[in-house]
């Protein structure tokens, strides 16, 4: 099993199992605080002004009035009358006082770092250990503000309150508590306790009414709570006897209208209550319509009961699995499940899955349909019932605050319900710090909130107008703070921008320097459609200059279709142009057509051939094989990315468009006339995974030890980086030397180093074993922001190392798995007993011997090769294998190693961290500039 799970592990770019460890999310950090722009200058709203410190927290969270707090100086004296965190008397302690000393020291850490999750668990747990009730409450309502807790931090946190409430108004107090508790998740266990409460409470029967109305429904645990509540009446000494007759009558009516498990034994035991008590019973029961209900809830319990058992039978880290079979339970059961238990589901599938970003959006398309057509009539007056759309919305953000298709949805849904503009920039504010692994996510939200205010803006006013054009600054502006040149690559924001310039906003000239820089920027000129968009655009403008742009567009290089512009050109001379121009047109379209098939048709020919039948040959040792580029002269090209326009200033302000520095490649180099100098082979190493942003000198300067005589970069026929090249190096020794800085980082991804000598048994052999490595551990399920050091200094407690190695994918992301060697066996065995399953941040990692699988299918190939069998493949009759026929089930166990669902979604909230950690005032800083 070891074996099968490092295999896959090592294959997968990411676990979700990092993501999640139990039920609570294990989420070491989220975000920094978030960031509010206040500023005066600030037209997102002027008016807008937001608490600092608070993200996606909804009603569920604990309010100061929910949980006494202790008072500030209550607690400071605490502080000072037991010990300072920085005494050199540690040792005079006692552990009351040393418990003070490090929940004080936490605590401003949380001042620091509001999102640390791993520290609210810390922190609950010396608050714990202080006995100090006042500081108990006031460890769990700061997690509870920020977070909404797991079932058993409130299990454990209501047993305290459960013990110490006396008085009425205390018992309030926890009554208020556990409604709290069951409004962040769907909780049976929470519910039992509630019910064991509820006698102590001032009204008992609203408890029952609750619990029975929305845990009654629980299909394999609702009947138990019918049980309690009859037990509960039994018990009743204020309650008459008739009063007790008539509830517990009610009480079985209703369980036997809903699909339970084991309700046939309800209904029997019913029946005998009846028959011995008929002669007292003054209830008109109409059996034929009790009749009716049970037999139809027996038809639907019979169709969800596999559903249930397939969830009962799961592995509590089954994730995927258990999402995958609720979406299933719902998808049928829509069909005929009353919507009250239909909820109940919802609600057990989003705290089951509450990383699950999908099960979220889900349950909210569906209130929101619901919602669309009217309250339900059968639907029930309850809590749990009483959610809107926008209600779950918030509780999803409070898990998932890194997913911005909940921060897009929630924009939405505030837009249908007519909410004012300062609502919605509230929800993008938040998303600023929201811990967004790409810039994409970012550029996203942003796009959504600019397209709302532009369904939102009066272009006949002038004002307005001005407010539209500085969000769209601002917008590219702070992407540029946060992300550098990642942000926003395509320009997406410039060309919306744009388009508005042309449009709505009536300044086309202002929208052609948009649009000049969006084609200046990243690939954007290869892309043919980008082009006839942008010539559809300046044709509201200007015929002549839609004529050049054509011609520019036409002469770019790299097109990625070029025929379609030619289409494109000459249908506008056509419905715009002279006879002269319609012939110019015509005679430019027709020597480019005549220059495309010669000189571009044939080499993309050759190339797509030679990929598909010489793939993984060597390289050819003469010129004319050599060449796989264009005969034709490239000229020197300087792509330019998100250039500022020049001209109009932003917003009427001196501001022009925003936008990084020129950014200059090489001159596309041509390999066809050189000669390749064999005997230098053993001075050459091969280098590929590279950036292709890279340059010759960017790789020099970034291998500094090493004495490079000249890098060749292979470049494609528009001049850029292939992202694999060349090295020359001056002596053998060198070249051993960079063949150990294989998989050195470089730009952010692994560099990988290997030799180019043709002899195959010269060349560098794979360094990593396949058999089993008594001195080797192989560790897996890591927190997504482990170090070296980190590993170091908890495995080297146990012997000395030899290496510590982290495993990445080839784009630079943490696998989550590293290789621990030890100098000698016994240290590695000794490792393995004390650190597997222990928990680093939240995680539970797991610590083996290291034993790759073997590779069979090489050994079979080496084993033909050797017996001289040539096995040859008739393509005619030649066919893939149908997966699709193979059970779901059975699939996913053959192909765990090439699973490529997993959900990376609550990996690292701190992947930017010092880019992403900016305060009210920085932001404020950047609208001043």
């Amino acid at each position: 099993m070891v074996n099968r799970m490092e295999e896959a592990l090592l294959k997968s770019d990411d676990e979700y199992d990092a993501v999640r460890a139990k039920v609570q999310p294990a989420i070491s950090t989220l975000a920094p605080p978030t960031a509010v722009l206040t500023d005066e200058d600030s037209l997102m709203n002027e008016a807008a002004q937001l608490q600092d410190g608070t993200i996606g927290i909804d009603d569920a969270s604990l309010s100061d009035e929910d949980i006494a707090e202790p008072s500030e100086v209550a607690v400071g004296q605490k502080m000072e009358h037991g010990v300072s965190e920085d005494s050199d008397d540690d040792d005079d302690m006692d552990d009351s006082e040393k418990s003070l000393a490090a929940y004080k020291k936490l605590c401003k850490e949380l001042d620091v770092n509001q999102y640390a999750y791993d520290k609210y668990i810390q922190l609950c747990d010396l608050a714990h250990t202080t006995d100090d009730l006042d500081i108990i409450r006031e460890a769990y309502s700061r997690f509870s503000a920020v977070y909404p807790l797991s079932q058993e931090l409130w299990l454990k946190y209501l047993s305290i309150e459960m013990n110490v409430a006396l008085s009425p108004k205390e018992m309030e107090f926890v009554e208020g508590l556990f409604r709290k508790s069951l409004a962040d998740y769907y909780s049976t266990a929470i519910a039992l306790e509630f019910a064991a409460l509820a006698p102590r409470c001032a009204d008992p029967d609203k408890i029952w009414c609750e619990l029975l109305g929305t845990y009654g429904l629980h299909c394999l645990e609702g009947q138990q709570f019918f049980k309690l509540y009859r037990e509960f009446l039994s018990a009743h000494p204020t309650m008459s006897a008739e009063a007790k007759q008539e509830a517990y009558i009610k009480s079985y009516l209703q369980e036997l209208k809903y699909p339970l498990f084991n309700m046939e034994e309800s209904y029997i035991e019913f029946k005998v209550f009846y028959e011995k008590n008929k002669e007292h019973i003054n209830h008109e029961i109409s059996w034929e319509l009790l009749d009716k209900n049970y037999f139809k809830a027996k038809e639907y319990q019979s169709k969800i009961l596999p559903f249930e058992y397939k969830l009962k039978e799961l592995d509590v880290k089954c994730y995927r699995e258990r999402a995958e079979v609720y979406m299933n339970y719902i998808k049928e059961s829509d069909k005929f499940l009353d919507e009250n238990v239909l909820q109940t589901v919802y609600e057990r599938m989003v705290a089951a899955c509450c990383l699950n970003i999908d099960c979220w959006l889900t349950y909210i398309d569906f209130l929101t349909y619901r919602d669309a057509y009217g309250r339900p009539e059968e639907l029930q007056d309850l809590p749990i019932f009483r959610q809107t759309a926008v209600d779950v919305n918030k509780r999803a953000l409070r898990n998932c605050t890194w997913s911005e298709k909940l921060y897009v949805k929630h924009m939405l849904l505030l837009e249908q319900l007519g909410k004012s503009r300062e609502d919605v920039q509230e929800v993008l504010e938040c998303s600023m710090t929201a811990g967004f692994q790409t810039a994409e996510q970012a550029v996203t939200v942003w796009l959504e909130y600019l397209t709302y205010l532009r369904r939102h803006t009066n272009y006949e006013n002038d004002d307005e107008c001005d407010i539209l054009r500085k969000n769209f600054n601002l917008a590219w502006t702070i992407l540029g703070q946060q992300w550098g040149v990642l942000a926003d690559c395509n320009c997406e924001i410039l060309q919306m921008w744009g388009r508005l310039e042309y449009g709505p906003l009536q300044d086309a000239k202002r929208g052609k320097e948009l649009w000049t820089t969006a084609m200046e920027s990243a690939d954007n000129s290869t892309r043919s459609g980008l082009w006839i968009e942008f010539a559809q655009l300046e044709l509201r403008r200007d015929l002549e200059a839609t004529r050049k742009l054509f011609r520019k567009a036409l002469h770019s290089p790299g097109l990625d279709n070029p025929m379609v512009i030619v289409a494109a050109w000459e249908r506008f001379e056509r419905c715009n142009g002279t006879t002269k121009t319609l012939s110019n047109c015509i005679k430019e379209c027709a020597e480019f057509k005549i220059q495309y098939r010669t000189e571009v048709l044939p080499v993309k020919s050759d190339s797509m051939a030679a990929n598909k039948s010489n793939r993984g040959l060597k390289r050819k040792t003469t010129a004319a094989t050599e060449s796989t580029l264009p005969e034709k002269k490239a000229k020197p090209e300087i792509l330019k990315k998100n250039v500022q326009p020049s001209g109009n200033s932003v917003g009427g302000s001196s501001a022009n468009v925003p936008g990084p520095k020129r950014v200059e490649t090489a001159t596309f180099k041509e390999h066809e006339n050189q000669e390749i100098d064999l005997t230098k082979d053993h001075l050459r190493i091969f280098l590929s995974n590279l950036d292709y942003s890279l340059s010759e000198d960017d790789i020099r300067a970034n291998l500094p030890s090493l004495k490079i005589v000249n890098v060749t970069l292979i470049r494609s026929a528009n001049g850029k980086s292939r992202g694999f090249g060349y090295a020359e190096l001056e002596n053998e020794v060198e070249v051993e030397k960079a063949l150990a800085m294989d998989r050195i980082s470089l730009n952010g991804r692994p560099l990988f180093i290997s030799s180019v000598l043709r002899d195959k048994e010269k060349r560098q052999k794979f360094k990593y074993s396949d058999d089993v490595e008594p001195k080797k551990l192989f560790v897996k399920s890591l927190p997504s922001d482990t170090t070296k050091e980190e590993l170091e200094q908890i495995f080297g407690a146990f012997g000395k190392l030899q290496d510590v190695r982290l495993v990445y994918h080839k784009s630079g992301k943490f696998k989550n798995i590293a290789y621990i060697e030890y100098q000698d066996e016994s240290a590695a065995g000794k490792a393995v007993l004390g650190t597997d399953q222990m928990e680093l941040r939240s995680h539970i990692i797991t610590v083996a011997i290291s034993a790759p699988p073997p590779k069979p299918a090489s050994a079979a190939i080496n084993a033909n090769k050797a017996l001289g069998i040539s096995k040859k493949h008739n393509k005619a009759f030649e066919q893939k294998p149908r997966m699709s026929l193979i059970p779901t089930v059975v699939r996913k166990q053959l192909t765990t190693a090439q699973d490529t669902n997993v959900t990376s979604a609550a990996t690292s909230k701190a992947t930017n961290g010092a880019s992403l950690s900016k305060t009210n005032e920085d932001f404020r800083k950047l609208l001043l500039k």
